[in-house]
């Protein structure tokens, strides 16, 4: 008889530290949510400003290499020869002097495919074709003007309110992935590939910006 008591106890004894286990975990995870929300709650909204904006959409955003030719040297550029358009670019050469890449310093506007022509090249003993390829280019400097840091994949962007794109995934990014209280970034976005030319908006969590195109 005693020992059916004591068995009884046990169980009513563990029964109860099962439910008081449970009571327990349920206080605590209340508790974590609530100071997870005061904590989403302290932290202020982003704030940033969209102090200017441009979009080109006669650039030069490409070059296609047709032929590299031979005999040129290292140091001169590829420039337009017709238009006012302010393209430029520089290249690499092999070692026959070759042409075997460029990189696009200024993109330029222009109404039409301009004419590449290579200058201050050397003397080559065969002329390289190349080739523009016209696109989109927007330039905008964007200021964090809140105290919070906004990282890039947190952005989106939208032309027109159309397509929306990534920020990390058209900014190339000098030292970091984030963008800090008070820091203005320029915004270099070639081939946008998108028909939107009348508005940029920019999104970050709750807060949306938009700027005019000029």
């Amino acid at each position: 008889m005693g020992a059916s008591v004591g068995v009884g106890g046990l169980i009513i004894g563990i029964s109860m530290l099962v439910v008081f286990s449970m009571a327990y975990q349920a206080i605590s995870l209340q508790i974590d949510s609530g100071v997870d929300r005061i904590e989403e709650a302290d932290e202020p909204a982003p704030t940033f400003t969209i102090d200017d904006a441009v979009i080109y959409t006669g650039a030069m955003v490409d070059v296609t290499i047709v032929s590299g030719g031979a005999g040129y040297s290292s140091g001169g550029t590829i420039e337009a020869s017709s238009g006012t358009g302010g393209f430029s670019a520089t290249y690499t050469i092999d070692g026959l002097g070759a042409i075997t890449s460029v990189v696009i310093t200024s993109h330029g506007n222009y109404s039409s495919l301009p004419t590449l022509v290579v200058n201050g090249g050397g003397t080559p003993t065969s002329t390289a074709s190349l080739t523009a390829v016209r696109g989109n280019v927007l330039y905008a400097n964007i200021t964090n003007t809140g105290s919070t840091t906004i990282a890039h994949d947190d952005v989106w962007m939208f032309l027109d309110g159309q397509d929306p794109t990534l920020f990390s995934t058209v900014y190339n990014p000098p030292l970091t992935d984030l963008w800090f209280s008070g820091e203005t970034l320029f915004l270099d976005w070639f081939d946008t590939g998108l028909p939107g030319d009348e508005r940029i908006t920019m999104t970050v969590g709750q807060t949306t910006v938009g700027h005019r195109l000029w």
